[in-house]
């Protein structure tokens, strides 16, 4: 069976040439894999990136490997570009896998060949791995066929950028019309959701942690199994730097919603506002330290209720350049939302390419059980309803409206899911049910279904999440507010603090929990 090789490394960042795998950088390690299953090796780049000199320089030392490289690649190009290939070269198939990813394995990839050759599948790929340890792995005429599905019945999704999982994303379109087979672990660790790979400073980290681990331990790199154990064991590997930093610019709500942590503690003299140049400080170190990030505005208050709002989301769109990719996230409640101030954000976002999104708090279908939730008069729910059409125009499909499922409106949720659900509602289909948060039994219990898994895992919120409070104290985490904090990051830094958040994670690799987390069921919850 003739096969090809094609890898993507349009989007390779510059941590792709560290060389931190034994002399290795993650690029030339998946070139490594590539020479040993493709009679040819196919690299597609674009012509655009800063990093394309270096690549044809690496390329010098891999003569079987061709460049192709376009100004741009959507789903429907890079599929149009394997088929072609395939045709090209007279291959049977191609394996697939972007040009980032270090561990890519030799004898899963075998075991996905034989496996793909002997039920003669047209598309095969692993399941419950770690993402990174297996390629794709395509038949000739499968991608003919999607090819044109791309560009035709499933044009839609084929003209969207090209991400991790075109391929599939494109098929599941008419997913019934392919001969398809998996290779299924025997451990799943997808609700670990490790991603190895090396297009951020995070998932670079956990790859070059692991690799150091797996030297200190003497476990092959080449022992699927035991790499991803050891990973899911690992503190330095299951936390390197924080992904969502959750910010209280403001203290101050305009309702008193029955599940507002506003009557909590925090701070013995809690700060009404953020300064913003308090902010821009905290913002120059979170791209300093973290690279890539979501800022979330605002924990625990209404963002749009502070004095500098505009000026804050502009700081954060403005963090987006080459090398960091800085998104915001705004939670409110939509009362303050205008025309004008939608506008001015939208358009600063389009000239950065920043990603924003929206969530607004609507907690009901009807007036009576949105004042009864927020404490407000029943006039409210219209305004909170009408910010989100408004946004919607500005930001189409990243505006989230959100049903707080509890004890009081599960009566509701049916008919929120319903209405705001489908294509041609205010929001285009996007909608968040979130579930509610007694925050370790500081606030009353509503919850109205337990949904936690069967077996608990190391906290998500440990692993990726810093809140900072207006006077820059960082807490241990979202749930405990009230407890001695982590530090201050405007007098003593991140880093210290996210190293002490890391004792804690040791601890839940252990299952050794604290009070407060024993009771705690928020571990499972994953924010943007």
């Amino acid at each position: 069976m003739k096969t090809l090789v094609i890898l993507y490394g349009g989007d390779l960042t510059h941590h792709a040439f560290d060389k931190v795998f034994g002399g290795k950088s993650a690029f030339e390690s998946v070139l490594d894999w590539s020479v040993l299953f493709g009679e040819k090796i196919i690299l597609l780049a674009k012509n655009n990136s800063p990093l394309l000199s270096q690549i044809s320089s690496v390329l010098a030392s891999y003569p079987k490997v061709a460049l192709i490289s376009k100004d741009s690649w959507s789903k429907a190009d890079f599929i149009a570009q394997i088929a072609s290939s395939l045709k090209e070269n007279s291959a049977e198939c191609a394996l697939v896998s972007y040009a980032d990813t270090p561990f890519l394995n030799e004898k899963l990839t075998r075991d996905l060949l034989e496996m793909h050759e002997k039920y003669a599948a047209e598309y095969s790929f692993a399941d419950g791995f770690p993402y990174g340890l297996t390629p794709e792995l395509i038949e000739a005429g499968t991608a003919s066929i999607l090819s044109e599905l791309a560009k035709t019945t499933l044009k839609s999704e084929g003209e969207k950028s090209l991400d991790r999982e075109a391929i599939f994303s494109v098929m599941r379109g008419d997913i019934n019309s392919f001969e398809i087979e998996t290779l299924i672990s025997d451990e799943d660790y997808r609700l670990l959701r490790f991603s190895f790979e090396a297009s951020s400073k995070i998932n670079f980290l956990a790859c070059k942690n692991l690799y150091e681990e797996a030297k200190k331990q003497n476990i092959s790199l080449s022992d699927a199994y035991a790499l991803s154990n050891l990973a899911s064991k690992s503190p330095s590997v299951m936390q390197t730097v924080p992904a969502f930093y959750n910010i209280q610019i403001s203290s101050k709500f305009n309702h008193k919603t029955c599940y507002s942590l506003s009557s909590i503690n925090k701070n013995p003299e809690p700060k009404d506002f953020m300064a913003l140049s308090d902010f821009q400080k905290i913002l120059s170190q979170i791209k300093e330290f973290s690279e890539d990030a979501v800022i979330s505005l605002s924990a625990f208050g209404e963002p749009l209720l502070h004095p500098d709002f505009l000026e804050i989301a502009s700081e954060v769109i403005n963090q987006n350049d080459d090398n960091h990719k800085i998104s915001l996230l705004i939670e409110t409640d939509g009362l303050l939302v205008t025309e004008e101030l939608s506008s001015k954000i939208a358009c600063l976002a389009a000239s950065k390419n920043a990603l924003v999104n929206w969530i607004v708090y609507i907690d009901a279908i009807e007036s009576a059980m949105y004042a009864k939730i927020h404490g407000c008069d029943q006039s409210d729910f219209e305004k909170a309803l009408s910010a989100i059409p408004l946004l919607e125009k500005d930001f189409p499909c990243q505006v989230y409206p959100q049903f707080m499922r509890m004890k009081t409106n599960e009566e509701q949720l049916e008919g929120f899911y319903r209405f705001w659900k489908e294509k041609d509602s205010p929001s285009q289909g996007q909608l968040i049910i979130q579930k509610y948060n007694s925050v370790c039994g500081a606030l009353p219990d509503l919850k109205s279904a337990d949904l936690s898994p069967v077996n608990r895992f190391p906290c998500w919120h440990l692993r990726r999440d810093m809140t900072i409070l207006s006077d820059g104290t960082i807490p241990p985490c979202f749930q405990l507010l009230a407890q001695a904090g982590a530090g201050n990051v405007l007098s003593e830094g991140i880093e210290p603090a996210w190293l002490k958040i890391q004792t804690m994670l040791e601890n839940h690799i252990e299952k050794n929990y604290s009070a407060s987390c024993g009771i705690c069921d928020e571990s499972y919850t994953f924010n943007f």
